[in-house]
């Protein structure tokens, strides 16, 4: 019974902080903020250029992940900073935020969780078999030895 109360607690505190991951990722692309910098979050590998037309020559290739910093933003292109130079990317493969990063954070948390966990059901399973058993504390199997004498 126990244990079901702690994997219900661990599947409970897993989601929660799934959510909150969430919403700090969602509420990190709220890209109206006045004042705040903003990025551009890679969502698959493509091309910066150096000018609107992808014939252009190429600032360099990005990576699914990387953050570039957003100088401006049109409705096919972002206009934005690599390597301290100013190129061009498809709108289609970034997103907006206004904070880089913060999956790591994510990452360790979930690995925290799961390490807890994990932790939790080993000793309790560790627990329950050092637990004498009633039938060798003096159960109603104690009689058997006596029927053999």
């Amino acid at each position: 019974m126990r244990l079901a109360r702690f994997c219900s607690l661990a599947v409970i505190s897993t989601v929660f902080f799934t959510v909150f991951a969430y919403g700090a990722d969602t509420l990190g692309s709220n890209a109206d903020a006045v004042g705040d910098p903003q990025y551009v979050m890679v969502k698959k590998t493509s091309v910066v250029y150096t000018q609107l037309d992808p014939k252009s020559d190429i600032v360099r290739l990005v990576k699914k992940g990387e953050y570039l910093e957003l100088l401006s933003k049109g409705d096919l292109w972002f206009k934005v900073k690599v390597d301290g130079r100013v190129g061009y990317l498809e709108t289609k493969t970034g997103k907006v935020v206004t904070r880089p990063g913060g999956k790591l954070i994510t990452l360790m948390l979930y690995i925290v969780i799961l390490l807890g966990c994990a932790g939790g059901v080993v000793l309790y399973v560790k627990k329950q078999q050092i637990t004498p058993s009633t039938a060798a504390v003096g159960g109603a199997d104690d009689d058997l030895d006596d029927d053999l004498d």
